[in-house]
């Protein structure tokens, strides 16, 4: 896997992270590599607790919801895995890859079913965490990179932009014709370098530096 940014929209400090797969288990790959920069760029405090969401969704038959035929709302959960700043950062990468992959193995039918019947129970949606959570969301299956208007094959399917909170993955097609992923990310103006400098750092090896604030 590689990856590389390009600078874009950079007045409201939104940068595009462009990341090329080699292998089918990029997601957990780039979502802990992303976290991890990402708390380091902030200057989290070393004992503040920092979280990923990953939002899964529950449509098609991984699930078997039975969600009823005509529905076009949301249907998706998004379970969170958590860690101290300075563990998170000062741990090899292979320690965040098992926390999100714990997360993600949670998700059973019967863990859903519980969450609908809270919501019903208290009458509306959960609140999720913002503070020190960073939200991601695969979008790469969701069909829209595969539209056919009859004006050519699209080159980008997904979102327009990007918010602090929440970052998308996303199919992009190169003129070339090679296909990669692009994921928008959002900080303020004064942690976006940090982040590129921790992204460089992490493409090119193991980092030699603390990455948190201690």
């Amino acid at each position: 896997m590689w990856c590389y940014l390009m600078h874009d929209y950079s007045d409201k400090a939104v940068h595009f992270l462009y990341v090329h797969c080699l292998d089918m288990n990029w997601s957990p790959n780039v979502t802990v590599c992303l976290w991890r920069c990402r708390t380091a760029a902030l200057y989290f405090d070393s004992d503040e607790i920092v979280r990923v969401s990953c939002i899964i969704n529950t449509r098609g038959k991984h699930y078997n919801m039975h969600i009823p035929k005509g529905y076009y709302g949301n249907a998706f959960a998004y379970p969170a895995t958590c860690s101290k700043a300075e563990i998170l950062c000062r741990n090899p990468l292979g320690y965040a890859v098992e926390l999100v992959k714990q997360a993600k193995a949670q998700m059973s039918e019967e863990h859903i079913r519980s969450v609908a019947d809270l919501m019903a129970i208290i009458g509306r949606r959960t609140n999720y965490v913002t503070q020190g959570n960073f939200i991601v969301s695969d979008l790469t299956r969701s069909g829209m990179a595969e539209l056919d208007f009859r004006w050519g094959k699209p080159l980008y399917g997904g979102t327009a932009d990007s918010v602090s909170l929440i970052s998308f993955y996303m199919k992009y097609r190169k003129s070339e014709g090679e296909n990669e992923i692009v994921v928008p990310i959002c900080l303020p103006l004064s942690a976006m370098t940090k982040f590129q400098e921790e992204i460089k750092k992490m493409i090119k090896g193991p980092p030699t530096e603390t990455l948190c604030k201690l």
